[in-house]
């Protein structure tokens, strides 16, 4: 499409007569703009829009739901598909194939079957269908999207990315179906949470491309050097995707293009534009040199040469363009759209690629010397598989034609066979790009019973493992049969007693087992009302049988009060004792859950009250954590009343230290409530507490007169100091004196404490306040209340409790009770660990009782054909002795049957009834070929004139004229399956049997996208990469136990390569081997490859690999905007040794700095150092950049600068971050002029200053200025 117009010394046009598409438009304007300007290409695109309109308008073109037709040979598809899906399934059933054998033929036959479908939706596309028009002229709409509104929507990926067996059938024409429509949402649920996420992660990768890019810029014209990159087509397979001339568009080349005869068409060194293309046009090229930003010489930046045209003028690079800026917005850009495709598709599942069919094009034999071998595909098919890469001959009656048979390929032919035009001969999957492209990962599919019945293993044991904590794992060492052979079985409840024998003959509804419930303690039974009874006639007797419900309770222990009755008032309740006429309140009322330790009631008693607030002193009294009362003793209460207020200093009513009655108003609206002492406590004008203190105060003429310690409790009598006895039993405070009452503020002021000598303040006068105490001797209390209860174990004891902590203080002012006794409930021995409940009995009496509840019965309601029964053995009310059983749970049979039992075992869980609807009776003609034992397959033969068997399963009788088969399913296993049963196992449907072990194709947006990107551009180990090899060799492969084991024979002998059990060897036998050849299956550690094959390999890797994943997207990205990426991911080297230079034996420096180093160093006839690539992800490389205020702005800023600031790093600003971010001009666009002209610019401003010094006044002729204007000044000092 490039030479639509043919450049014209005239400027002419030529006629353009064939259907224009998108991509045709875009290069028809692309060219005239570049031909004929800006104007013309205006012009012309404003043309073509009218055009467009004009013609859409006369088409009136509409859409409806008639415009979606759908294919009439869908309905014959759908039936092929279900044919074939039909086919695999009978093969499964007869154990032919595995369960993932056929879980893939139906995932492969579905995603075929859309493929077809997709191919009839265009081709039964009217060419001027609306819908048609809109998908395939750009306008809306793709091939996807179109193909499921009219095809089918496929097969969809559930939530784990397995992808559902189910395909949606349907297209949104014809509307999903509630199935559909549930598997659909799973896809859409997928697509909107990735659209969430992945959005903020395009954000941050682009974010950090700038990062690492940003000081790339084109500094020079050209580098001059003599290195280049090794350009080609681009494939997928076989198939070209973008030719290798597309692609040289705008590049610089590095080597001469000729033509067959040697003749020079374009030059080396030539920047190719479009006439340069055209004469290489009739050439055949598929590699050149081409010079590149990874390879260009430039200690910083690009040249114009490398890098070549700029993608938006189609002309050489400006110098000064900020190309990697440009490059990392080229690829974060399409990023965003990566992470929509996935959701715009809606988790519609895309099959793995189609396979390649080699067909015979002449009637002929086949000449073949190839190598096969017999290999199981992943359907469960054997087939002939070549394994060596070869050519076939078919050898016709007039010609032979020859047929190229790639390794791995499907052969349908043998030598010597006959072929007619048309008939298949190979069939192969075109190998993908990249070798990261058919990713597999390990998977399980679990198998589970269809039936239930004894299994039995065929044809393989099973590897039993003990892991540490002495589980068994069992593993199948090869492929075989699990059976199940079917049976009735029956689970048995824990403890059952077996009542039948093995082979004993059951009628149906016979006792096989009976199991015993009983009560571990005894007690009174209770029958709640959801326990249904039902009298009913077994073995000849009425019992009592359980029909719903599933709890009996019986209660073990109780107690309650003997001696007390119960009242109730609105608000609470109460035990009144009827001799004494103690109450308590109770605090457990009716239906409250209680355990040992917790409160029941609460004696109403003020024996210890005071009447006012204070302080609680202990005198001798001793009590646990609990504050209950361990040993008698006193408690000292001190009167006094406290009030926190917050009120300014002026509302105050009386002065500190004053002695006020009751009732007095102390500050405004603060009354009290006794006599005392009031203490005022003020800070900065406001008072925050008030303190009455009942006492009386005495000054006494020092401290030395005081007789008793402060705070000591004093008998009445006691002389506290001379002329002073105490009246009744009290305390003594030391009042606070003025000094010691500081203002806070004046605390700031030193003090002289020298004045403050000891002396002098023993000599002071003194006011202490005698105040009176009261004291109770408190013992615990003793209660008249009794209790009777049904068991030694559980009582209710009186506890007493000091309601205040030593030096507590009672806020109340109206006083309070000192003490609580609490009636609490005690439960010791079997009962301590249980719980009770508080139960009202005939609404005028509380207990406490103790109840066990047990299930009795263990039948599903709603189930037919209850093969359990449960007997109710007891009656409500009745008391038991413990260990007496109250309920008898008994299995009965379903169906007559023989019992089997294999196992002498106690504890069997479960039964095996053999009945007679698994056996079926398979009349014959002719002898039978089967003995009594053999396992037979559905459709086997069992006669000798060929009779198939309807079943499968074993044969149990053989008769002359018949066959008694014992039904059973065959289920194939894969070696490495995990089992989860044993032979002679009992299996109930829907057990599970095996995990099979599998590999499965990673889904699509896993591998490509944008994680993908991001591990490359990181520089990421890969997850299951692949193992390259380390030398030169000849691969050898020898297979044990199934397992291929690789070898590598070299020089230096034979080496074994362990790979992991995932991974899939990719070479073959007596091949040889290249240094950094993948041996294994997976994407390569671009680590691995700069180590094996150097730093020009992994460029080109990373590259590739990018590049792939955004064109598997269908983005279009320059190669070079990678490039630059990956020259800058790549520039460092580590110094291995460093020779003579100054260098240190493992510095990350740039490659550019040590090969000048090295060079100074070699022509002084010193060492040079030697270095080995490293590869940095984008993230490491902008942290290690040379500038430390870029990388101090992008992560770790406090690291980076301190680092900085410790080495004494100089920044010399030549990338735009750390320009910008500084204020200057950035050096780029037209700032890069200044910064290349900056010694030119700095002389001409140091003549513009020297000029304007000399034009410059004198200080002297400005003085005489002033002097002039204001006088002179005086200088003179007086004396």
């Amino acid at each position: 499409m490039d030479t639509l117009i043919q450049p014209h010394h005239k400027k002419t046009m030529e006629f353009i007569n064939q259907i224009v598409n998108k991509k045709a438009l875009n290069n028809l304007l692309a060219q005239v703009y570049l031909e004929y300007g800006g104007s013309k290409a205006a012009t012309l695109a404003n043309s073509l829009k009218n055009l467009g309109y004009k013609y859409a308008t006369l088409s009136g073109t509409t859409i409806s739901i008639s415009d979606l037709s759908v294919p009439p040979v869908k309905k014959q598809l759908l039936a092929e598909a279900e044919a074939e899906i039909d086919k695999s399934t009978n093969r499964y059933l007869k154990g032919e194939i595995t369960e993932v054998e056929r879980y893939t033929k139906v995932i492969d036959t579905w995603s075929e079957t859309t493929a077809k479908l997709t191919e009839q939706v265009v081709e039964n596309f009217d060419r001027l269908n609306p819908v048609y028009m809109m998908a395939f002229s750009g306008a809306r709409g793709n091939l996807s999207q179109v193909s499921q509104l009219v095809g089918m929507r496929g097969l969809m990926a559930d939530a784990q990315g397995q992808i559902i067996d189910l395909p949606i059938k349907s297209n949104f024409k014809e509307g999903l179906s509630v199935t559909e429509y549930i598997i659909s949402s799973y896809g859409a649920r997928k697509g909107l949470v990735d659209t969430a996420l992945k959005t903020a992660d395009s954000g941050y990768l682009t974010r950090r491309l700038v990062d690492v890019a940003q000081d790339v810029i084109i500094r020079e014209d050209d580098c001059h050097t003599t290195k280049s990159i090794t350009m080609t087509d681009i494939r997928d397979g076989e198939k070209i995707v973008v030719p290798l001339k597309e692609r040289l568009l705008g590049r610089t080349i590095a080597e001469d293009i000729k033509d067959a005869d040697g003749n020079v068409l374009v030059k080396a060194g030539t920047t190719m534009d479009r006439n340069d293309i055209k004469k290489i046009d009739a050439i055949e090229i598929h590699e050149l040199k081409v010079r590149s930003a990874l390879t260009c010489a430039l200690e910083y930046g690009v040249c114009r040469k490398c890098y070549g045209w700029a993608m938006t003028t189609q002309k050489m690079v400006d110098i000064g363009e900020a190309i990697g800026i440009i490059a990392a917005q080229s690829i974060g850009e399409p990023g965003t759209q990566l992470t929509m495709r996935t959701f715009h598709t809606g988790g519609v599942f895309k099959g793995s690629g189609a396979m390649k069919h080699i067909d015979a094009d002449i009637d002929g034999e086949i000449i073949s010397k190839l190598r096969t071998k017999e290999m199981r595909t992943r359907h469960g098919d054997i087939v002939q598989v070549n394994i060596q890469e070869g050519d076939i001959e078919l050898k016709g009656a007039k010609m032979t034609r020859k047929y190229h048979i790639p390794t791995g390929a499907k052969m349908f032919v043998v030598n010597g066979m006959k072929l007619k035009k048309g008939d298949q001969i190979a069939e192969f999957e075109p190998a993908s790009s990249g070798d990261g492209s058919r990713l597999t990962e390990k998977a399980t599919k679990d198998i589970n019973s269809d039936l239930s019945g004894e299994v039995f293993f065929e044809d393989f044991v099973a590897d039993e493992k003990k892991d540490r904590q002495g589980n068994i794992s069992r593993t199948a060492n090869k492929n075989g049969i699990v059976w199940v052979l079917g049976g009735d079985v029956y689970n048995l409840p824990g403890g059952s007693k077996i009542l039948v024998k093995d082979g004993q003959k059951i009628k149906t509804g016979e006792k096989l087992a009976e199991t015993h419930i009983s009560s571990e303690h005894g007690g009174e039974v209770r029958v709640g009302e959801n326990l249904v009874v039902e009298e009913v006639k077994f073995d000849g007797k009425k019992i009592k049988k359980i029909v719903q419900g599933k709890e009996l309770t019986i209660v073990i222990a109780s107690i309650a009060p003997s001696n007390a009755t119960f009242e109730t008032t609105k608000k609470e309740q109460f035990w009144t004792v009827d001799s004494t006429g103690e109450k308590y309140i109770v605090k457990s009322p009716a239906d409250t859950t209680v355990e040992n330790g917790m409160i029941i009631a609460e004696l109403i008693d003020d024996e210890y009250a005071v009447q006012s607030s204070g302080e609680i002193r202990y005198q001798g009294i001793e009590v646990d954590e609990n504050q209950i009362i361990t040993k008698p003793g006193s408690v000292i209460f001190i009167p006094e009343e406290v009030h926190q207020i917050s009120k300014d200093v002026t509302l105050k009513m009386v002065e500190n230290n004053t002695y006020v009655t009751a009732g007095t108003e102390v500050v405004k609206d603060l009354y009290t409530h006794i006599d005392g002492i009031v203490e005022i406590k003020e800070f900065n004008d406001i008072i925050h507490e008030v303190v009455v203190r009942p006492g009386e105060i005495y000054t006494l003429d020092s401290i030395g007169d005081l007789k008793v310690e402060e705070g000591e409790v004093v008998e009445a009598g006691t002389t506290i100091a001379p002329k002073i006895k105490a009246k009744q039993t009290s305390i003594v405070t030391i009042l606070e004196s003025e000094d010691e009452n500081l203002e806070i503020d004046d605390l700031d002021e030193e003090i002289d404490v020298t004045s403050l000598d000891e002396e002098s303040i023993a000599n002071k006068p003194v006011q202490i306040l005698v105040r009176p105490v009261q004291q109770f001797d408190i013992k615990p209390k003793s209660v008249s209340i009794e209790f009777e209860s049904t068991d030694e174990a559980i009582s209710i004891v009186p506890v007493t409790q000091l309601q205040y902590k030593d030096g507590a203080r009672v806020r109340n002012l109206d006083g309070a009770t000192l003490t609580r006794t609490s009636l609490v409930l005690q439960m010791q021995g079997y009962l301590s660990h249980l719980k009770g409940m508080v139960e009202m009995i005939n609404e005028n009496e509380l207990k406490v009782v103790v109840l066990e509840t047990l299930i009795v019965r263990r039948e599903v309601e709603g189930t037919n054909k209850a093969s359990l029964q449960t007997e109710l053995l007891v009656e409500d009310g009745q008391v038991i002795a413990p260990k007496e059983p109250v309920a008898k749970t008994q299995v009965l049979a379903v169906n007559d049957g023989v019992a089997s039992i294999k196992s002498d075992k106690e504890d069997l869980r479960r039964l095996l009834l053999i009945s007679d609807n698994v056996e079926q009776t398979v009349k014959l003609k002719t002898k039978p070929v089967v003995k009594e034992g053999d396992f037979v397959r559905r459709d086997g033969v069992i006669s000798e004139s060929g009779e198939t068997t309807p079943t499968s399963g074993q044969v149990v009788a053989v008769n002359k004229d018949s066959v008694v088969i014992r039904i059973g399913r065959p289920y194939l296993i894969s070696p490495g399956t995990m089992l989860q049963v044993d032979s002679g196992s009992l299996v109930l449907r829907g057990d599970m049997l095996a995990n099979l072990v599998f590999e499965r194709q990673k889904t699509g947006d896993i591998v490509q996208g944008l994680p993908r990107v991001e591990e490359l551009l990181e520089g990421r180990k890969p997850k299951d990469s692949a193992i390259l090899a380390e030398f030169d060799a000849v691969a050898e492969i020898e297979i044990e136990d199934d397992v291929p084991r690789l070898y590598l024979n070299s020089e230096n002998g034979r080496t074994e390569i362990k790979y992991p059990i995932d991974s899939n060897i990719i070479v073959q036998d007596k091949q040889k081997i290249h240094v950094g050849q993948p041996l294994t299956s997976g994407p390569l550690n671009p680590h691995d490859v700069i180590r094996l094959n150097g730093i020009e390999a992994a460029q080109q890797y990373l590259v590739d690999e990018v590049q792939r994943v955004y064109r598997s997207q269908g983005v279009e990205i320059a190669d070079k905007h990678v490039e630059i990426i990956v020259r800058q991911m790549t520039k460092k080297v580590k110094v291995v040794e460093s020779g003579d230079t100054k260098l240190l034996p493992g510095e990350l420096i740039e490659i550019q700095s040590l090969e000048i180093e090295n060079k100074a160093v070699e022509e002084a006839g010193g060492q040079p150092a030697t270095y080995e690539p490293v590869l940095l992800g984008i993230t490491k490389a902008s942290l290690n950049t040379e500038s430390f205020i870029s990388a101090a702005s992008f992560q770790e800023t406090t690291r980076i600068l301190t680092e900085a600031a410790v080495d004494g790093k100089k920044d010399l600003l030549r990338g735009l971050k750390e320009n910008v971010i500084i204020g200057r001009l950035i050096p780029a666009g037209t700032g890069y002029y200044h910064l290349t002209h900056a010694s030119e610019e700095k002389d001409k401003e140091a003549q513009r200053r020297a000029a304007q010094k000399n034009n410059a006044r004198k200080p002297s002729a400005i003085l005489e200025e002033i002097e002039g204007m204001f006088g002179a000044p005086d200088f003179t000092v007086g004396e």
